[in-house]
């Protein structure tokens, strides 16, 4: 899966970590059969929760902030760098970062603990 490609994902938090000039943005969602095998999945399992670090954070601008699905989160390269967009209804986040990295994932069933 290519971090470019988060549209099948709903963003569920978006930590911003000063010290470290970092936002980490948490992704979930469904599991279908390709996506399953993209991720390693067992086959019982059908949602997915990762994370995303996007390091040397620059340019933040909060224009709003909401929490309302859906929420849409764009990347585009800039160079060496990428503009990162979030947004949605009363939402409006943006700035510039390094491309983002891999924290990690989970597979479970959908509503399982």
């Amino acid at each position: 899966m290519s971090t470019s490609d988060l549209s099948a994902f709903e963003l569920y938090a978006l930590h911003w970590d000063e010290r470290d000039q970092a936002i980490t943005a948490s992704f979930e969602g469904p599991l279908d059969e390709a996506a399953r095998r993209t991720w390693e999945a067992p086959p019982e399992h059908d949602w997915i929760r990762f994370h995303l670090r996007f390091a040397a954070v620059d340019d933040v601008e909060v224009r709003g902030w909401s929490y309302q699905l859906p929420t849409r989160v764009e990347q585009v390269p800039v160079g060496e760098r990428v503009t990162v967009t979030v947004t949605g209804e009363g939402t409006d986040v943006r700035f510039t970062s390094a491309p983002a990295t891999w924290m990690g994932s989970r597979t479970s069933k959908a509503g399982a603990l």
